[in-house]
């Protein structure tokens, strides 16, 4: 890895540079890494004369893309007005370019790429992208029509029913059950990494289940009783108890009987705290006196043991066998419909990345085409990337050969060509393949090619002595884990200056409740009433809670709005919203999802679902009794004997004036 520059030396190589150099920014929360891409984005057009339709700008999220085409508009507007003429010419035409640029998310870019490509992608001219609830429904679909031929078809019988046997559930029973069909949904989302699973064509078929361990282990155990001297002993009389039911269980005839038996022994019996994830099935009793016995009497118990561990064992390879086959009867149908979406063209989100990696492992034009457009490539929010995106972004900025592509870590990148921000502590998409160590191998590769990595840490957000504490916390919270790739916490250097005799620390509200048992409903209401009073406090001497303004950079009395509740759940929002009332503070939800659950606009949402639906009766006498109607149980149903039924576009039935409340609201 190259030199670590100073958070100043960075910041000036970063405006001032360009895209001149191959640059690794890694950037700490509040540092203004989003500022730093726009403005090397635009020094890049403005000073080195680069079309902005020759930078690829590729960010995480629709959101972030959207407000990073913004901003470098706006900054280019402003250089509009600037007295050069050749750096105003270029803003211009910057501006005219906007539309062609390729600022997106990775998939969006990936898209492109497809669209541009569709013969030599092997895709059909039109490409389109299911969205997240097409792709659901979808799935939806292909799983039922699989559940429906595994059961249908003949040669999956004993698959199928062994699956029952063991209670591996195809599809949930109930909402929230784990089920096959969420392998189903995993394999979908790593479908190119599934070659080894459908590379072995799964048939179905099982080999027959053998139960001769466990008769060897149970007739082990049988003659062991017999070393038994004193038939008062307790453990003896314990095995002519478990014996005989170990001998029940085995000389069950039919295999799939057997199997139920044993699984229903192994559920009866209990975990082994010593042995994580051993089941016992049958104990090792308290007696056995040596006196008493021809044998260590703990040997005859370890005979015990060997019977749970083989009652156990014919129960894995039950279900390993069955796993096996369905995994790789899933992983086929889930390879076979990423295959039929590639021959329509309706694509999902993980298809459009894979199937761009494919294009330009295969095409050397397509990687030679995008390396001439695409000068530079920048990607924001980096400690998200997974290994199909870096891939991408490395591929396009090679330089150009005719032979198979090597690993990307091996990729011959000129300076300048790639341009990474991110933060190792916000990485969030493990999930999603994203991967501290993919960062940090990107890091010390990329960064041997241009001047090394750029470390940004000074926070714009806030005041020292809450830096002070979140370095603290985090310093010992974050520890370097080399085994786990967990970078160390770099401390954060505050920018702000605090307000003069002010205390600015962070408090922490309420403690301990003087009830150790107290139930999470009083719990909550005490929270919500410590908060509602600390707001109350802070309005009740304002200057004594400065804010900085942000436009007139003045500190200034606290407002009302300058203060946020963050809360983790809904759960606790009726509590904190019955503690504002009554303290009669008035605040905003700032969120739309929750917006949907108040009264008010249910009312109004029931009244559109009658007007877009006039058979909807249920919508309809909901608008009615609302409060933006306020009809009376008395006037719907004077309303209904007089018309008998509702339909938003009767006539006014007769003996009814046009200003009763029902035939108002409806004419309404």
């Amino acid at each position: 890895m190259g030199d670590v520059l100073t958070d100043q030396a960075a910041r000036d190589l970063v405006s001032e540079d360009g895209l001149g150099q191959t640059l690794f920014v890694e950037a700490g929360a509040g540092t203004g890494k989003t500022t730093q891409l726009v403005t090397r984005i635009v020094n890049t057009v403005i000073e080195r004369d680069v079309p902005l339709s020759a930078i690829a700008a590729i960010t995480f999220t629709e959101a972030a893309a959207s407000e990073l085409q913004s901003r470098i508009r706006v900054e280019f507007e402003k250089k509009t007005l600037t007295d050069d003429p050749v750096h105003r010419q270029r803003a211009e035409q910057a501006i005219a370019d906007a539309d062609l640029a390729a600022i997106s998310t990775v998939h969006g870019f990936a898209s492109r790429i497809l669209t541009e490509f569709s013969v030599l992608a092997g895709l059909p001219p039109r490409v389109s992208v299911l969205d997240e609830v097409a792709s659901q429904l979808e799935h939806e679909r292909r799983w039922d029509r699989f559940v429906d031929f595994l059961n249908n078809e003949p040669q999956f019988d004993e698959l199928m029913y062994r699956a029952a046997l063991i209670e591996v559930p195809l599809t949930p029973r109930f909402h929230g059950q784990a089920s096959f069909k969420d392998v189903a949904s995993h394999f979908g989302q790593n479908w190119d990494r599934l070659a080894d699973l459908v590379g072995t064509a799964a048939t179905g078929q099982l080999p027959p289940i053998e139960f001769g361990e466990f008769e060897r282990a149970v007739a082990a155990l049988a003659a062991a009783v017999d070393s038994c001297t004193d038939p008062t002993d307790k453990l003896f009389g314990y095995l002519q108890q478990i014996v005989r039911e170990m001998r029940d269980a085995g000389a069950i005839v039919d295999p799939h009987r057997k199997v139920r038996r044993f699984q229903a022994l192994h559920k009866a019996g209990r975990s082994d705290s010593k042995q994580k994830g051993r089941r016992i099935v049958w104990g090792r009793s308290s007696g056995g006196a040596k006196g008493k016995w021809s044998v260590d009497p703990n040997d005859v118990k370890d005979l015990i043991d060997g019977v749970s561990d083989a009652l156990s064992a014919v129960l894995d390879d039950v279900s390993m066998g069955v796993l096996d086959q369905l995994m790789r009867l899933t992983a086929t149908e889930v390879v076979n419909a990423a295959s039929e979406r590639r021959q329509n063209g309706g694509l999902e989100f993980h298809d459009l990345l894979v199937l761009a990696r494919q294009v330009l492992r295969d095409k050397a034009e397509v990687r030679a085409a995008l390396h001439e457009r695409y000068q530079h490539i920048l990607l924001d929010e980096f400690q998200d990337t997974d290994p199909i995106q870096i891939e991408l972004a490395s591929l396009i900025a090679a330089t150009p050969s005719t032979e198979q592509p090597l690993r990307w870590q091996d990729h011959v990148v000129e300076g300048g060509r790639l341009f990474f921000v991110g933060d190792p502590k916000q990485s969030i998409y493990r999930f999603r393949r994203a991967d501290i160590k993919l960062f940090l191998e990107a890091r010390d590769t990329f960064s041997a090619t241009g001047v090394g990595a750029v470390r940004l840490d000074t926070n714009f957000r806030t005041v020292p002595p809450i830096i002070e504490w979140v370095n603290g916390l985090f310093n010992q919270a974050m520890a370097e884990e080399v085994a786990e790739a967990q970078p160390r916490y770099e401390p954060l250097h505050a920018a702000r200056e605090p307000a003069l005799g002010i205390d600015h620390r962070p408090v922490v509200l309420g403690g301990e409740h003087p009830d150790p048992d107290v139930k999470a409903g009083p719990l909550r209401i005490a929270e919500a009433a410590d908060v509602a009073a600390v707001i109350e406090e802070i309005m009740a001497a304002p200057e004594q809670w400065l804010v900085e303004d942000e436009r007139s950079k003045q500190w200034r009395s606290a407002r009302l709005s300058d203060i946020t509740i963050l809360i983790p759940t809904r759960t606790s929002l009726p509590f904190l919203r019955e503690a504002l009332a009554e303290h009669e503070i008035s605040y905003r939800l700032a969120t739309g999802t929750l917006v949907y659950d108040t009264q008010e606009v249910r009312d109004a949402l029931a009244v559109m679902r009658a007007i877009d639906d006039p058979g909807d009766t249920l919508s309809l006498v909901a608008a009615l009794r609302s409060p933006l109607y306020g009809c009376s149980d008395v006037d719907l149903f004077v309303y209904h004997q007089a018309n008998k039924r509702w339909n938003l576009r009767s006539v006014t039935p007769d003996g009814l004036s046009d200003d009763q409340p029902v035939v108002a609201a409806l004419a309404h």
